[in-house]
């Protein structure tokens, strides 16, 4: 009888329903590469009451640092330094870890766009996990990841990097930009490949009843919260924001669509609509302008498989609907919505900001899409490189536990 294979599967589980359709995905295909495999689920960061002790010191931590820092890589360094405190052996935050790595032979990372420097804070749990499985030699396979920018000055960038080169990950695969992972992350390229984002194994991993497309009427509008492109460093004001989608809104009414907002889950991009139906007088009678705010990944996905066609900010629900050969419009706020257009061979459906006041470019996008939908897409295609990537480091590996554990 074979052993059972034991993989802890990191995640980034919160509000933003795409990370949970990821996590869900790569589950579905790590189970599908064989039979005899357990899933043990880890997320990327310990839960609020672990946390609670090393948020309220950041805080005033950061404030000091304020105050008294002025370089902005010194700072960098010093907020890393904090959280290495509070992670190192025999902490909460350690144990937290700890007690899940431990049971590994594998540690998968499911995907998501974990390699940023700007926000989010990804490279503190990205240090941490990958030190303790490099301390324990325990294989390392980071799966489908967003790869956002590269600079040499920034520290979180460079710890990023330095995490990324343990021995320990053995293989590092990307969603988008392959170009800067291979020749500026990865000292060695072999480990990389392009391969496609795991969420466009929805279809097989979600029991949805499809409505066929004759029946569907309704164009849905994916949200996203105001003060994203100012946090992102983009000149484009919350008010800009909800005018955008005004005049969308106005544009598919004049060529007489039925629409509905929605959002991914996330609390902000929901009161975004509602800002939007005040600004139009409109009352959001029995959830008909802005669908309910989801809260599980299945109810994402069966809203954006009842619409037409939808015009989305976030990239999961533009991925969504595209696994489900849903026609999508993509409202660019950061380059790996371009990326995947590229990718996916539809890069005319993804709207750049200069084009956000043309709600009648936007809309014509749409009709096209609608019209042609995928029909060049090398959708299928990425989709296998996704599993078959996947399979090939757990036969490889496979054989190295068992042959050690014999």
């Amino acid at each position: 009888m074979k052993k059972i294979t034991k993989i802890v599967l990191i995640s980034l589980l919160n509000n933003n329903l795409g990370d949970s359709i990821i996590a869900e995905c790569t589950k579905y295909l790590l189970k599908s590469t064989n039979n005899n495999i357990k899933i043990i689920p880890l997320n990327l960061f310990p839960n609020k009451e672990i946390m609670m002790e090393y948020k309220k010191s950041y805080k005033e931590y950061t404030n000091w640092l304020d105050a008294n820092i002025h370089s902005e890589y010194l700072k960098s360094v010093f907020k890393f330094f904090h959280w290495w405190k509070y992670q190192k052996r025999r902490t909460k935050i350690y144990e937290y870890y700890r007690n899940t790595l431990k049971k590994a032979d594998l540690v998968v990372f499911a995907g998501g766009g974990l390699i940023k420097y700007t926000r989010e804070d990804f490279w503190n749990p990205i240090y941490s996990i990958i030190t303790y499985c490099n301390r324990k030699k325990i294989p390392v396979y980071i799966n489908a990841i967003g790869v956002e920018g590269f600079k040499h000055n920034n520290f979180y960038c460079q710890l990023l990097k330095y995490s990324l080169n343990k021995k320990c990950v053995k293989r590092i695969t990307t969603r988008d930009d392959i170009e800067t992972l291979k020749t500026k992350y990865i000292k060695d390229s072999k480990k990389t490949a392009l391969v496609g984002d795991s969420a466009l194994w929805s279809p097989n991993v979600y029991n949805i009843e499809e409505i066929p497309i004759d029946k569907k009427q309704i164009i849905g509008i994916g949200l996203i919260r105001g003060k994203i492109f100012t946090d992102y460093g983009f000149n484009i004001s919350e008010d800009e924001i909800i005018n955008l989608y005004i005049g969308i809104i106005k544009e598919l009414e004049k060529r007489n669509y039925k629409w509905q907002m929605f959002c991914n889950g996330i609390k902000s991009d929901y009161l975004i609509g509602q800002k939007i139906l005040e600004n139009l007088n409109l009352e959001n009678i029995d959830n008909i302008y802005l669908a309910k705010r989801p809260t599980k990944s299945k109810k994402l996905i069966n809203l954006i498989t009842s619409y037409k066609a939808i015009i989305a900010a976030r990239l999961h629900a533009i991925i969504v609907a595209v696994s489900y050969n849903i026609p999508a419009v993509g409202l660019v706020w950061n380059d790996k919505l371009t990326e995947f257009g590229e990718i996916m061979n539809i890069s005319n459906r993804f709207i750049e900001k200069d084009k956000f006041r043309d709600s009648v470019y936007i809309v014509d996008q749409l009709e096209e899409s609608i019209r042609n939908n995928y029909k060049h897409s090398p959708i299928e295609e990425y989709k296998s490189k996704t599993r078959m990537d996947l399979e090939n480091f757990i036969k490889s590996y496979r054989k190295e536990i068992e042959y050690a554990k014999d």
